[in-house]
């Protein structure tokens, strides 16, 4: 008995009290139970890159037109002890695909993206961090924001909820410089990180002048910077995102192949209209995402079948976000699909779609 107890305590410890790398081995009943602590590694440059394969889907080409490209122009792999699977930089992965997808004389025509829905658990914190992470291995240079306070966008990214780092709230009301605030997780890809902290921000938005535009002031010098600006929001009406919405120029809605989902959608439909209305703004671009979807599963079926009939024009035709394990794997690893995921993976092939369409869409 006494025995339980000293494991239980041992676990107990663990988990409140968060180490980086921390691992116990406890022996109960002749066998090892080992446990680690949920801090995951970001994206190392030096070890982390795209094969062949993940780059002609990125680039929707064959992949013999890739390796033809690549050994034409001397790019080197990572490892060149290998002889299959070979991975290539992140620096050359970029180069590479923007060859490919970004026409002489495009242009950016929306770059400000909110993930969107006062509805929590329907996936908007994995499409951002999926669709933000893959463009930017396409080449763009991309800043992703963390605007939730549970943060969890941050920690797929590697940035644990117990370290002390900037957030929105040091860089809106401490007026910490962007560049200290900011953290870089691969060249051309940046990251404001969040955690509890954030919870502050709301008090202090609404003693400010123009609360609901404090967003766009102060990210307005810094957003030329970049090729898209992707934010994911939290799950409730608040200040902190109608400010995102103000700021925003697309707004992605994430909403699950559920009929509770779709009875919020309509509340968010109504509440985004009173909103532009009050504000005297245009309303911004809209996209209906459907997540979650189960081929075999009637639910899903019929909200589909709503979900096109209702909000047709904002949905992109004869597509979803079907369930996949590989979304879930790809948040504990702290690793975007296209760097671990198989030829086969439909998450994959369902991200590298919805962000080829946001492209196509608005570049022109």
């Amino acid at each position: 008995m006494q025995q339980k107890k000293s494991f239980f305590i041992k676990i107990i410890a663990l988990f409140i009290v968060p180490k980086k790398k921390l691992l116990i081995l406890c022996k109960t009943s002749g066998t090892y139970l080992k446990i680690l602590t949920n801090d995951k590694n970001m994206i190392d440059e030096t070890k982390d890159g795209l094969t062949q394969s993940a780059l002609a889907r990125l680039a929707d080409v064959s992949v013999t037109t890739i390796s033809r490209y690549m050994s034409s122009h001397s790019f080197k792999p990572l490892d060149t002890s290998l002889n299959k699977n070979q991975r290539y930089s992140m620096m050359d992965s970029r180069q590479v695909v923007r060859n490919f997808i970004l026409k002489k004389g495009s242009e950016i025509k929306k770059k400000k993206f909110a993930f969107y829905n006062f509805k929590g658990g329907t996936g908007k914190t994995s499409l951002c961090y999926q669709v933000a992470s893959h463009t930017a291995f396409m080449g763009f240079k991309v800043l992703v924001i963390d605007a939730d306070p549970q943060g969890h966008l941050s920690t797929s990214y590697g940035f644990s909820n117990d370290t002390n780092f900037f957030t929105l709230y040091d860089f809106l009301i401490r007026k910490i410089k962007f560049d200290d605030v900011k953290k870089n997780i691969f060249e051309g890809f940046d990251c404001i990180p969040s955690n509890l902290s954030l919870t502050r921000l709301e008090v202090e938005l609404n003693q400010l002048p123009k609360r609901e535009e404090r967003f766009s002031i102060e990210l307005s010098e810094i957003e030329k910077d970049y090729d898209f600006i992707f934010i994911d929001t939290n799950p409730t009406i608040s200040i902190l995102n109608r400010n995102v919405i103000t700021f925003s120029e697309v707004i992605n809605v994430v909403c699950e192949t559920q009929p509770y989902s779709l009875n919020g959608l309509k509340l968010l439909m109504e509440d985004l209209e009173r909103f532009y209305s009050h504000m005297n703004i245009k309303p911004r671009d809209l996209n209906i995402i459907p997540n979650k979807y189960e081929d075999r599963a009637s639910s899903s079926a019929e909200a589909m079948t709503a979900l096109r009939e209702y909000y047709g024009p904002y949905i992109k035709e004869d597509f979803a976000i079907r369930r996949s394990e590989d979304i879930n794997t790809s948040a504990k690893l702290g690793k975007p699909l296209a760097l671990f995921a198989k030829k086969n993976s439909i998450a994959l092939e369902d991200i590298i779609e919805l962000t080829r369409y946001f492209l196509t869409k608005y570049i022109g």
